[in-house]
């Protein structure tokens, strides 16, 4: 009973280093977008890795900006790891299927991009598109435009975002494989 007693720490221990952790907000950065893209100089990254009630989040953003003669506009990418949230996808921007809203001033619609399931905003009115992609349940990439008049010009943000890299970590790969 004692030998018993002494392998339950033991079997906690190893069960505890099994597990997948959130990446850190400073791993993350390296996922967003590098260097200035076409007019918009890239800024300076945000983040952080946080704990409360038990579930540990991290998140790591960047913010773009254009002060071209056609644009005043910023775009922020950020990119978030939901992994210890349980009711994650109940919560997360419903990227599976179609379905689409249309209002005066603009739309919400889910589009297929690249293989992947995008849910797209616009608001004509205010200027502002939004883009969201729920990565493996894991990974929510948000990419939300000011002052765009065209919903179109997030996708370059996207396609320069890491998003493979971001698959590998879902499927229990390492951090530090940039493509």
């Amino acid at each position: 009973m004692n030998r018993l007693l002494l392998l339950i720490p033991l079997f906690f221990s190893v069960s505890a280093e099994a597990q997948p952790q959130v990446v850190n907000f400073k791993e993350l950065q390296q996922f967003l977008p590098q260097g200035n893209l076409g007019t918009y100089v890239r800024g300076k990254t945000d983040g952080e890795t946080s704990t409360m009630m038990g579930f540990t989040t991290s998140w790591s953003q960047v913010t773009y900006s254009s002060s071209s003669d056609s644009c005043r506009c910023t775009v922020s990418i950020k990119i978030t790891d939901m992994l210890n949230i349980p009711s994650y996808m109940s919560i997360a921007p419903s990227t599976s299927g179609s379905s689409g809203l249309q209002v005066v001033s603009g739309y919400r619609k889910t589009v297929v991009y690249n293989n992947l399931s995008v849910v797209e905003t616009f608001d004509s009115t205010s200027h502002q598109a939004k883009l969201q992609v729920t990565l493996a349940t894991r990974f929510l990439v948000e990419i939300i435009g000011e002052g765009i008049s065209n919903p179109m010009t997030l996708y370059s943000f996207l396609d320069k975002t890491d998003l493979d890299g971001l698959k590998r970590i879902a499927q229990g790969g390492t951090s530090n494989q940039r493509k």
